[in-house]
């Protein structure tokens, strides 16, 4: 028995030890283990610092270094650019190639071009004048602006809320009503939509004007569905612009679009025959009065004024103001003066002034002046 027990102690004893033996090798394989994410975190923690350091190094140099850099860089640029293109040539550039509204991206693009915007005495201002932007298309000189301009636009410029007649307007101001005015004038409805239900701007009493102008159809469409109600501006718009589908559109609704003499005054001064023919051949004829032939003759359409004196009765005018007129336009319509010389017809209608009433334009000369 006693050998026996002995036996089981010694058993007992030596598993014991393995035990103890095992559980060493374990703790220190976890304490090896332990070590190697030890080591990995502070490299890692050294490396995050090593490349803070780097980048607030870099930043620093950067800092220090970058303008004088790109100053040197800018007058290398700038030297090179005066040798290859003399004084005049920039102008011409400005002149022929840059129009108004984009003279503030062009200045802001570097410096450079911000000194030759100011040595040439160009005024940085977005210029949304209703007359200007029509010169504008019907010169072709400048190609319809993108949402991305318009964007550009609202995050650079102040734009004011509401619509302003030209003369309330605080001056080289843009307000939202001038935009939205463009937009439809350009015939974009997705310009229309983003600024009306992107940016909260609101139609106004103008915007069936500039959509006239535009001719475009869609816009029409967008407006009404907006329930905008269109009146006789939108003619009149559509016949400044020539746009005899337009027109046909805004008539065809049920009630038509209105209409009154100062329509056929803006196709003639448009030079616009072939809508002036359309509006007289409805039934009933679009009235008309001496404001056309004296339209035709200040714009220098003498096709068309003698189109409206040949009619079955003539278009009314008033000789003397239509002579007087043609005679001291700035293009000098000497051809017209000629040609009123050599009527028979004495007929003279008394003349009237402007009514301003609620015409966009009426009031304004060709530069966008208020008219006294």
């Amino acid at each position: 028995m006693a050998r026996g027990a002995e036996s089981t102690s010694s058993a007992k004893r030596a598993k014991l030890c393995t035990k103890k033996k095992r559980d060493a090798l374990e703790r220190e394989r976890n304490e090896l283990i332990l070590g190697v994410a030890n080591a990995r975190a502070k490299a890692k923690e050294l490396e995050e610092r090593l490349v803070r350091e780097a980048v607030r190094e870099a930043k620093e140099a950067l800092a220090q270094r970058l303008p004088s850099v790109c100053a040197d860089l800018e007058a290398e640029n700038r030297d090179e650019l005066m040798e290859k293109l003399p004084p005049e040539l920039w102008e011409k550039i400005l002149d022929e190639n840059v129009q108004q509204n984009d003279l503030l991206a062009f200045a802001m693009t570097c410096r450079f071009f911000r000194e030759k915007q100011k040595d040439l005495g160009k005024k940085v201002e977005t210029n949304l004048n209703p007359w200007r932007l029509v010169e504008l298309r019907k010169s072709g000189e400048v190609a319809s602006h993108s949402l991305g301009w318009f964007r550009w636009v609202c995050d650079t410029l102040e734009i004011l809320p509401g619509f302003k007649d030209r003369y309330e307007m605080v001056k080289g101001a843009v307000y939202e009503g001038d935009l939205v005015n463009y937009a439809a004038l350009q015939g974009s409805v997705e310009i229309l939509r983003w600024l009306m239900e992107e940016k909260g701007c609101e139609l106004n009493k103008n915007t069936d004007w500039s959509a006239g102008k535009g001719g475009s159809i869609e816009v029409f469409e967008y407006l009404l569905e907006r329930g905008y109600e269109f009146d006789r501006k939108a003619c009149e718009g559509a016949a400044r612009g020539g746009c005899l589908k337009a027109l046909k559109f805004l008539r065809s609704q049920d009630p038509p679009c209105p209409w009154n003499a100062e329509t056929c005054g803006w196709a003639a001064d448009g030079g616009h025959l072939e809508v002036l023919k359309w509006l007289r051949a409805q039934n009933p004829p679009c009235p008309w009065n001496w404001e056309a032939c004296w339209r035709a003759a200040e714009e220098g359409h003498l096709e068309v004024l003698k189109w409206l004196r040949s009619q079955d009765p003539p278009c009314p005018w008033s000789r003397s103001e239509c002579r007087e007129e043609a005679s001291k336009s700035i293009d000098g319509h000497q051809r017209i003066v000629d040609w009123i010389d050599q009527q028979e017809d004495e007929s003279d209608v008394e003349y009237t002034e402007f009514s301003d009433g609620d015409d966009p334009l009426a009031m304004y000369d060709s530069d966008g002046e208020l008219i006294l």
